[in-house]
């Protein structure tokens, strides 16, 4: 390709480097940073993301394969996903269309509380976490007395009231009242 000549949209052919014989489209182009030239950002036709020089680029008249829109998903479905070399699993919260066809994806990580956003064709089901059993009956040779029952950890609104104020700037706030002076002659703490 000639410099400069790739524009967002444009279908090209990798033919050097990582991802070579890669066909794909341009979603992003820029100057290069480590040499002359520019760089392209290339969703492959294989889902994969490729940064390549434009050098290493040729037009491409193949047309682009027909998006398989892959499983659907809802809000609260269980999933396993791949993106951009993150993996994980997590629960959906948000679907919606895909600009390239099939779905779009919100999906909350179990290990993070960073949202992932990704094509539904990166995720598969998993199975739902099974419910914990339901507690058992009381014997009964069992007493209730002898059960210990659960306590939920504390919240925020469980924690134990401020500590009191230092009595040294209470003193001094209680000077400047009486007084009646007009400015705090408080000092900087």
């Amino acid at each position: 390709m000639k410099k400069n000549s790739a524009k967002k949209g444009d279908r090209v052919k990798i033919v050097d480097g990582n991802g070579s014989g890669q066909h794909g489209e341009v979603f992003w182009t820029g100057a290069n940073k480590w040499g002359p030239g520019s760089r392209l950002g290339v969703r492959g036709d294989d889902g994969e993301t490729y940064w390549v020089n434009e050098d290493d680029t040729e037009p491409s008249t193949a047309e682009a394969p027909a998006p398989d829109p892959g499983e659907t998903f809802q809000k609260g479905d269980r999933v396993a996903f791949t993106q951009r070399g993150q993996q994980g699993e997590g629960a959906v919260f948000w679907t919606g269309k895909s600009r390239s066809g099939g779905q779009r994806l919100g999906v909350r990580p179990d290990d993070s509380e960073d949202a992932v956003w990704l094509d539904a064709r990166f995720a598969r089901r998993v199975e739902q976490q099974a419910a914990p059993a339901p507690l058992a009956p009381l014997a009964e040779d069992e007493d209730e007395d002898d059960v210990i029952e659960y306590a939920p950890p504390l919240g925020a609104d469980d924690l134990p009231p401020m500590a009191p104020i230092d009595d040294a700037w209470a003193d001094q706030m209680a000077s400047v009242i009486d007084e009646g002076e007009d400015e705090a002659p408080f000092e900087s703490f």
